[in-house]
């Protein structure tokens, strides 16, 4: 059985579509649904409170993706758990297709699906690299060391077969819960973002793959606009803080800080003498954000 975990915060219309989803799609494997509730408002909880398609865990107030997330798994009964976000809908049977993948690989401890955005179209579904100084660099630029060396499959499963990445985003993570209960779930220490790279991170670690499974196909509704947005850029400047501190160290943290800022100002000046006005106004925002965010954490260090 697969215990399917959806983590709600303030979207309960979104998680009802994403419930519909799973009963309508789902068929080829026994399944639950566990909403944990982040302490939303009274009027959502009573959408959810009489719904008995799924358990709900109420908690007293917003604990954090991961936290919410390791509360609603002490209460799943299946093999397999299958995290979900409120705002996917399921285009196949993805659930069955990593289901059935994962019985017949013991040797993956994680994988999850394609992702595809609001108008179907592919979208990030897991990372080829973790989060690293590589990485944050690669990012700041454009993102073009990871084009040219995984091509099409960057982010996005293009090929007809399985890829092993380095990470699974948490927005559709399937893993053996008896690899989840060794790995005591999520690190309490991340509220949101970097906590999925660092599950996926720690399941390598104990001997098992992360795996990209292209036949599963889910929309993600989270829009383009969030994606983004300054509150979006800066949740996920903290969990890579939170990330780089446990991997790597405070010295690695502050050493990437000053690279990101450095790339920045190139891309900036590049996009600039292209005359890319759009480029200009998207890498300098991102720049002012960064810059906010190194001088407020140097007070932290």
């Amino acid at each position: 059985m697969v215990s399917i975990i959806i983590v709600n915060y303030h979207t309960s219309h979104l998680l009802l579509h994403c419930v519909d989803a799973i009963e309508e799609q789902v068929k080829g494997v026994d399944y639950e649904i566990i909403v944990a509730d982040n302490a939303s408002s009274e009027e959502e909880l009573v959408l959810l409170r009489d719904d008995k398609r799924f358990t709900l865990l109420e908690l007293d107030e917003n604990i954090g993706f991961g936290n919410a997330n390791n509360a609603a798994a002490q209460m799943a009964k299946g093999d397999y758990l299958l995290l979900l976000n409120p705002d996917t809908v399921l285009l196949n049977d993805a659930v069955t297709l990593l289901f059935r993948y994962m019985d017949a690989h013991p040797e993956v401890g994680i994988c999850g699906g394609n992702l595809y955005d609001s108008d179907l179209q592919p979208t990030h579904s897991f990372h080829r690299l973790y989060p690293s100084f590589l990485s944050e660099m690669d990012f700041a630029l454009g993102q073009v060391y990871r084009k040219i060396r995984f091509r099409g499959n960057a982010q996005f499963n293009r090929s007809e077969h399985p890829i092993e990445v380095a990470m699974i985003t948490g927005a559709d993570l399937m893993i053996r819960t008896d690899i989840w209960n060794k790995l005591k779930g999520f690190d309490t220490i991340f509220f949101m973002y970097g906590e999925d790279a660092d599950l996926c991170k720690r399941c390598k670690q104990l001997g098992y793959s992360v795996v990209a499974i292209p036949e599963a196909h889910i929309q993600h509704l989270e829009g383009k606009s969030f994606m983004e947005s300054e509150s979006h850029c800066r949740r996920i400047l903290d969990g890579r803080f939170t990330y780089f501190n446990k991997h790597y160290g405070t010295l690695y943290n502050k050493l990437t800080d000053a690279m990101n800022i450095l790339s920045l100002h190139i891309a900036v000046f590049i996009y600039r003498l292209r005359r890319n006005e759009r480029a200009v106004t998207k890498f300098s925002n991102r720049l002012r954000i960064y810059k906010e965010y190194a001088t407020k954490h140097k007070l932290h260090r």
